[in-house]
């Protein structure tokens, strides 16, 4: 029923229904205000939150540093330009519990500790969207040991670019990051996580528990020499 919608939207004064109803270019006004109406509304809700991420990136830059760019010596890679999906997910996994609740995981537990000012799932959906929007900062630093990248390549082919894509640009309907760019020695330690249950073992986390099977089926050298090579790929 036409004349029960438009009342329901407030579109158009009761009283005068049938008036609106002859007059098409009075109903077309009345709708076109509403929307609108809503579009600012929505514009000025985005412009506070960006603003509210903004403000709360101050507390991860104390770690990840100003621009993203990730901090060796406390543990923390760098996250400039990284996908929002992904950022989100993880902040998700923080909050609910999938990730640094695992005793020896440190460093997960300090990242967890500091997600928890993110109270609202609007809250990481706006840090994700900040976090992505920061220009794409490249690391030094690599893994330690000699690598062999031919191996590197062929182990990763065979088991790592299935999910993550030859180029390491990652799969977002497979759930799978972008490794391209990202810091080898926190890519390291998040291996090593899986492959101990630090990471991956939550009985809710299907993705993690994906990767923790896979973590399994490369020896140490195999892994060092996966790592070597994804560092060759261009973010």
């Amino acid at each position: 029923n036409i004349k029960k919608i438009m009342r329901e939207l407030d579109l158009i004064d009761p009283n005068a229904m049938g008036k609106s109803l002859a007059n098409p270019l009075y109903l077309r006004s009345r709708i076109m205000h509403a929307l609108v109406a809503s579009v600012l509304i929505m514009a000025a809700s985005g412009v506070s939150q960006a603003a509210d991420s903004k403000a709360q990136y101050a507390s991860c830059a104390a770690c990840h540093g100003q621009k993203g760019e990730g901090n060796k010596a406390l543990g923390a890679p760098n996250i400039a330009g990284m996908d929002a999906w992904y950022v989100k997910a993880q902040l998700e996994s923080f909050a609910k519990g999938y990730r640094g609740t695992k005793p020896g995981d440190t460093f997960g537990a300090q990242m967890r500790a500091g997600s928890m000012a993110l109270t609202t799932p609007a809250d990481r959906a706006g840090m994700a969207a900040f976090v992505a929007k920061l220009p794409k900062q490249t690391v030094a630093s690599k893994a330690p040991g000699k690598a062999n990248l031919a191996n590197g390549s062929t182990q990763y082919n065979a088991l790592c670019s299935a999910c993550h894509a030859a180029n390491g640009k990652g799969n977002q309907a497979l759930g799978a990051p972008r490794l391209a760019g990202t810091d080898q020695v926190y890519l390291a330690r998040q291996y090593a996580n899986f492959r101990k249950g630090s990471r991956g073992s939550h009985p809710a986390d299907k993705l993690g528990k994906q990767m923790a099977a896979i973590s399994k089926m490369l020896d140490p050298k195999a892994e060092q020499d996966v790592l070597a090579y994804i560092g060759t790929l261009k973010p």
